[in-house]
């Protein structure tokens, strides 16, 4: 199993997007700076700011704090959050000779807070436990000065002065009250004077911006503008971008396209975007997942691994950029089964990296990989004899399509004989490519994925799917049919798809084998055979036997029509065939 977390381990070559921003954190001719990383969920966009603290680590000359403003959401005001953890941390890093200076920074963001949220708020900002002191006091004195109160009014009243006025004492000294502009101004002052004293840049990532609900999206935002006017600073913003927007347009109610676009642009100066993971990218990604959990690679040459296809992603634009397994398995000395483990995700890296469902998600293909351990697993303590890379391929179908489509798969596997499904296989299902004609409808939204899928090793038309079945029991649940039908039906079954007319003896006597209480299963085993062939192009036998049960048993009929009628552009004699059991024939 992989960490879903993001890491400063660059496994994707996203250490060249961290050096581009370390450049201009470090050029002091473009502070204040605010970069934006930009890109969907799960893409690395953390991971990368991990990398530029993890380089920046070596600069004592840059003090790096990290904001996560999702964790502040509903327990404090954004933008007083970020200031106090700015100003904390500034206390922490202050030389002795520093220390006041950066609480009396410090105490200044406290005013703030203060002056912003108002009485009871503020005292709650502040780490205050208030217990209703200030609502009740001023309830009270309502009812006292209305001539409706009483003693337990008057209390409250008492008891509100008293802790409003133990918690604050010494936050705001009354010769020394200002206007919230004012209090601003003197704190951009203080902060200016202390970074300067301290000689030091000052860098904040903030993470998780586009978790935040809008409100407090924007007051992050209105935070970090604050902070942008001020020498030596720098923020590096992770985040969605369309997400931030939504946050503008919904913050700012009417506010056009052009506006919202504006206001991001005037925060954000360098929008950085991760790059969109290729074919090289996903196998590097692939191959490392692997030997990093693989007992047998040691440390040093893991990351000889890693350093070799680190470079043949940097390289893949020339010749000397070309991906070798065999190189990469001399590198770590691996044995077959951890060769075999490579061949096997490297053969998934094609699809991972241009499947719609995937493109190339770091998060997505990690979680695919821990669906297919888990279930690997299970088997394994289950004692079924199913190849991990059935898993892969089938947890791979689960993940590209959707849940009719996965349902209607588990749905074949349940419904063939011994859960050997032999449209699955490779020459058959490429032929969705031009015809969706007896495939699942479901599956015709999804006929360029479903086409490539199949071309992908292991070929499973000959494998007894039903382990796999019940390894995504949590999608569909375990139903092999063949398993409760009588020996009578069951021997029928294989008889009538045998019949070579319609008129035949040999099917009438397979019809009335067939138990009355099983007709109806004995028909969904028919027409699931059916479907393991989608050519409809030529008249086909094996559809006789189905046609004599519709016709000897019509409470059965219904079934084969609906399948008949779902092939896409029929031939004549299909059409016809499909009019005379409409009319009965």
């Amino acid at each position: 199993m992989w960490s879903d977390n993001e890491t400063d381990i660059d496994y994707l070559n996203h250490s060249e997007v961290a050096e581009m921003i370390c450049d201009m954190i470090s050029d002091d001719t473009l502070l204040p700076l605010s970069v934006g990383v930009y890109g969907g969920w799960g893409v690395g966009k953390s991971s990368i700011l991990q990398l530029v603290n993890k380089q920046l680590l070596s600069d004592e000359n840059t003090i790096v704090i990290e904001f996560d403003a999702w964790l502040y959401q509903g327990f404090d005001e954004a933008k007083s959050a970020l200031m106090t953890v700015i100003s904390q941390t500034l206390i922490a890093e202050a030389p002795d000779s520093l220390k006041e200076q950066a609480k009396s920074l410090f105490q200044r963001v406290n005013k703030l807070r203060f002056l912003g949220l108002g009485a009871e708020l503020g005292m709650a900002a502040l780490g205050l436990p208030t217990f209703g002191f200030v609502s009740r006091t001023i309830a009270s004195g309502a009812d006292v000065f209305s001539g409706k109160g009483d003693t337990g009014d008057l209390e409250a009243i008492q008891d509100g002065v008293v802790a409003a006025s133990d918690k604050v004492k010494g936050l705001i000294d009354p010769k020394d009250v200002r206007s919230p502009p004012e209090e601003i101004a003197a704190f951009k002052t203080e902060f200016s004077t202390l970074l300067s004293n301290l000689d030091k840049r000052l860098v904040v990532f903030v993470d998780n911006l586009d978790r935040c609900l809008p409100k407090t999206a924007i007051e992050n935002l209105e935070a970090m503008r604050l902070f942008l006017s001020l020498p030596n600073t720098a923020f590096v913003v992770a985040a969605d971008v369309d997400m931030v927007r939504h946050a503008v347009a919904n913050h700012f109610s009417g506010a056009s396209k052009k506006h919202v676009d504006d206001y991001l642009d005037k925060l954000i100066q360098f929008p950085v975007a991760v790059p969109r993971l290729g074919l090289q990218e996903v196998q590097a990604f692939l191959s490392m997942l692997v030997l990093s959990r693989s007992s047998s690679v040691a440390s040093s040459a893991l990351e000889n691994a890693r350093t070799y296809l680190l470079g043949t992603i940097q390289n893949s634009w020339s010749e000397s950029g070309e991906f070798s397994l065999d190189e990469l398995a001399k590198l770590v000395s691996a044995d077959a089964d951890l060769k075999t483990q490579l061949e096997n995700v490297l053969r998934i890296a094609p699809t991972l990296s241009k499947s719609k469902a995937v493109l190339g998600n770091p998060r997505i293909i990690k979680r695919l990989m821990n669906t297919v351990r888990m279930r690997h697993g299970l088997a394994n303590r289950r004692k079924m004899n199913l190849d991990e890379a059935v898993i892969a391929k089938i947890s791979l179908f689960e993940r590209c399509t959707n849940e009719r489509a996965f349902g209607d798969l588990l749905e074949l596997v349940n419904a063939s004989p011994k859960g050997k499904v032999k449209g699955l296989s490779a020459s058959n299902l490429e032929k969705i490519g031009t015809s969706t004609a007896g495939f699942p409808e479901s599956w015709h939204d999804h006929r360029d994925f479903v086409a490539e899928w199949g071309q992908l090793s292991p070929e499973l038309s000959n494998i007894d799917l039903r382990a796999a079945v019940y390894l995504a029991r949590e999608t569909l649940p375990l139903q092999i049919k063949d398993t409760v039908l009588s020996p009578e039906t069951t021997t029928a079954i294989q008889a009538l798809l045998k019949i070579p007319t319609r008129t035949s003896n040999a099917g009438a006597n397979a019809v009335n084998q067939i138990l009355p209480g099983e007709r109806s299963a004995a028909m969904s085993e028919l027409v699931n055979s059916l479907r393991q062939d989608s050519d409809w192009s030529r008249k086909r036998a094996d559809v006789n036997g189905a046609v004599v049960l519709a016709t000897t048993h019509p409470e059965t009929k219904d079934e084969l029509l609906r399948f008949l009628t779902s092939i896409q552009q029929p031939r004549a004699w299909l059409k016809s065939l499909i009019e005379k059991l409409h009319e009965g024939s």
